[in-house]
């Protein structure tokens, strides 16, 4: 066994902070090699501590399919990949079944996930009438295009608990969106009083361990609520066909090392897809899907799992699952 990295390991497990060359060197484990596993079980020893020894199981709710000129190379709805060719919009009346649906079964967030076409007026307007037919206090987080900080207090203004929001790996290259705008969205949402929800995405097998570590570091500076691993499913017909993915096995292994690098005070730490090995890892934050999603060629995905079957995911990694609104972000009677 190496004993640099479990040296690393063990400054991580005693609340130490890792600097950008002990992040890499955690990142550039062979797969499947002893030092890959120690990082692994290190990752869920820590997770574990900091959250109770519970999971989440959050829920995306795609809104909307278009070709979206952002153009995010990696996306479904980008552009230029050709696959959607129309603005096609979920109805109201099903993204409301589908988040009572959602709430019902035990999802502990709620995430509205639209393309730059749907609208930010739209999305308040619908924003709202979700949370009006929800139950309970589960939490509403929005993912959508940048905004500034006057529409991050419209958010806010209408119950919404957090935001997710990242730089993405090929920002500004793979992408039409520049990075000191996602900064600036990201400020605004931090500065409005909106939580941050973050992960290191979407990680394809030509990403370097300094890539990866920069945007872990960028995470820890903003203090989101969460962080963690995503990797890249990649979309037939798009320029990174020729990359192809990464492994679950590999992503575990960046589970791990992300959960030990954001340091103590970074609670969760998600993934996506949902997976076994990246839960034995550590993830604790996993999400269910309905309606769109720019890992799907069809407009209401075939690919996400229910609630229920992320919760067996889990079951089978022995994490118990937290009852009630989300440890991450305040609950709708807290706003």
């Amino acid at each position: 066994m190496d004993t640099e990295i479990i040296r690393i390991i063990n400054k991580a497990l005693d609340g130490g902070l890792l600097d950008k060359k002990e992040i890499m060197a955690l990142l550039s484990v062979e797969n499947l090699s002893p030092e890959a596993f120690a990082i692994q079980q290190a990752g869920r020893a820590f997770t574990s501590q900091l959250c109770g020894g519970e999971a989440e199981i959050h829920a995306h709710i795609g809104l909307d399919a278009a070709p979206c000129p952002n153009d995010c190379k990696f996306c479904s709805f980008a552009a230029s990949n050709k696959i959607f060719r129309t603005h096609e919009v979920i109805p109201l009346e099903q993204v409301i079944a589908e988040a009572q649906a959602m709430e019902a079964a035990g999802a502990n967030a709620l995430y509205l996930v639209t393309t730059v076409h749907y609208g930010e007026e739209k999305f308040l307007e619908t924003a709202q009438a979700v949370r009006a037919g929800l139950s309970t206090d589960v939490p509403l987080i929005a993912n959508v295009p940048d905004f500034d900080e006057d529409y991050a207090r419209e958010l806010v203004r209408i119950g919404i608990a957090g935001v997710y929001h990242v730089v993405r790996l090929g920002e500004g290259v793979f992408t039409r969106c520049k990075v000191e705008t996602r900064l600036k969205t990201m400020e605004a949402a931090k500065s409005a009083g909106l939580v941050l929800g973050n992960c290191i995405d979407p990680i394809g097998p030509e990403h370097t361990p300094e890539e990866l570590a920069d945007l872990i570091l960028l995470a820890r500076d903003f203090e989101v609520g969460f962080s963690g691993a995503m990797r890249r499913n990649t979309v037939p017909g798009t320029e990174f066909e020729r990359y192809g993915n990464i492994s679950y096995g590999r992503l575990a292994t960046y589970a791990g090392a992300t959960a030990l690098a954001t340091g103590p005070g970074i609670r969760g730490n998600c993934t996506h897809e949902p997976s076994q090995l990246c839960g034995q890892a550590g993830a604790n934050i996993m999400w269910a899907e309905r309606g769109t999603s720019p890992r799907d060629t069809a407009t209401e995905t075939t690919r996400g799992l229910s609630v229920d079957q992320v919760r067996e995911i889990y079951f089978d990694t022995d994490w118990p699952v937290h009852e009630g609104p989300s440890q991450f972000y305040p609950p709708y009677s807290a706003r």
